[in-house]
């Protein structure tokens, strides 16, 4: 019996050194890894750092970087430029304007932005031209022959074919009412 408990005792030694050898060989893949992961993404900081360095000088001088730069930076413009519009267009339909020197957003009222000084355009109001029987925002066509406002090119889709008791031009795809 003794024979059975030594070699018990050798093959429970024996296992938990193989456990504690796989659980250090695991603690190791694990602190490796965030080591690589870690490296990685100060790696890719120092990447778009070094992207804004070049940027910069495409800004300052566009003839002084290669023609395959100078493709990056012109898609990154095209990438502004959009992202600019959408700006103004969200300030816009929270009925507020983009600084376009500092891009903060700003009261539609506010003459000078707040925060870099910069003097705002006047936004324009929108004119609204409604009538009972035609669309909202409508614009008359040169060549209508209604006295008041029709639904002649409708801006809006809230009523999208005329149903105007007088002669005009809309495109709702009838020919002028009084000629039936």
């Amino acid at each position: 019996m003794n024979d059975f408990l030594d070699n018990l005792g050798k093959t429970v030694n024996e296992t938990a050194k193989k456990a504690m050898k796989a659980s250090g060989d695991f603690l190791e893949l694990t602190k490796t890894s965030l080591g690589i992961k870690f490296d990685e993404a100060k790696r890719d900081s120092f990447f778009r750092e070094i992207g804004k360095i070049v940027y910069g000088s495409y800004k300052n001088s566009p003839e002084g970087v290669s023609d395959e730069i100078s493709d990056f930076c012109e898609c990154i413009d095209e990438i502004e430029n959009s992202i600019k519009a959408q700006k103004i267009k969200a300030a816009s339909l929270k009925n507020k304007k983009y600084c376009s020197d500092c891009g903060v957003i700003l009261e539609k009222s506010v003459n000078y932005c707040y925060s870099c000084g910069a003097k705002q355009p006047e936004i324009e109001a929108e004119e609204e031209i409604c009538c009972d029987e035609c669309c909202c925002n409508a614009q008359k066509e040169p060549e209508c022959d209604c006295e008041d406002e029709c639904c002649c090119e409708p801006e809006c889709d809230c009523e999208p074919e005329c149903d105007c008791e007088n002669e005009c031009c809309c495109e709702s795809g009838e020919e002028e009412k009084n000629d039936q």
